[in-house]
């Protein structure tokens, strides 16, 4: 049984989706009810901000794509400090508690969306925080985890930002060559393919994946 935590987020959904496809049992946490659940997967509203409470069966993967709803400057590093908070609550402490519990219940694997260049030294927040995340989920040891880091997904929104975004990729992408192709964009569609496609075949140990496996 598969645990997918941001199963009503853009990517999140994708991979629902994806996992649906595969005929992979799933359990989908969110705040809200998705629609068109697929007919293997079973939906479980939660509290986020009474994760210990949660009650779950044996779960053998979790997949973590949570994320805080930012906007483009954000991304690149410019954030308030309440808007930090938020953040770094949802992307970095929901998460982490979500693994563990996880964990306890005898899940073996984990597959993590974090982000192209996350480092828990970056001067960028946004990258920071991501980095810190990988850095704590394998300290708990899963048998197989599995980080993806992609970079700028595209069509995520029809917002001025995130269009803006896009149009940046696609003028930028073909000059990102040799050891920058990793920053590339990549679609919500494609990635979901990828995640589902190497994590479900859980490789034992610490597992990266970027561009160059998405495509």
């Amino acid at each position: 049984m598969n645990l997918l935590a941001g199963s009503t987020g853009f990517l999140g959904n994708n991979i629902l989706k994806e996992l649906g496809f595969n005929k992979s049992p799933t359990i989908a946490l969110g705040r809200k009810a998705i629609p068109n659940l697929p007919e293997d997967s079973q939906e479980l509203l939660i509290d986020f901000d009474n994760l210990d409470q949660l009650i779950l069966p044996d779960i053998d993967h979790v997949y973590l794509s949570l994320g805080y709803p930012l906007i483009y400057h954000n991304v690149m590093g410019l954030m308030t400090a309440s808007l930090k908070k938020d953040f770094f609550l949802v992307d970095f402490t929901y998460q982490l508690e979500i693994a563990k519990k996880a964990k306890e219940l005898g899940a073996k694997n984990i597959s993590l969306i974090s982000a192209v260049a996350a480092d828990s030294n970056s001067w960028n927040y946004y990258l920071k925080t991501k980095g810190m995340l990988e850095e704590e989920i394998i300290k708990l040891d899963f048998e197989s985890i599995n980080i993806f880091q992609p970079g700028h997904l595209t069509g995520n929104k029809f917002r001025l930002d995130i269009l803006f975004a896009d149009v940046v990729s696609i003028i930028l992408d073909p000059f990102l060559l040799g050891p920058l192709k990793k920053f590339r964009s990549i679609s919500a569609k494609k990635l979901s393919l990828a995640v589902v496609k190497n994590s479900l075949k859980a490789k034992a140990g610490i597992n990266y994946f970027d561009y160059k496996d998405f495509i």
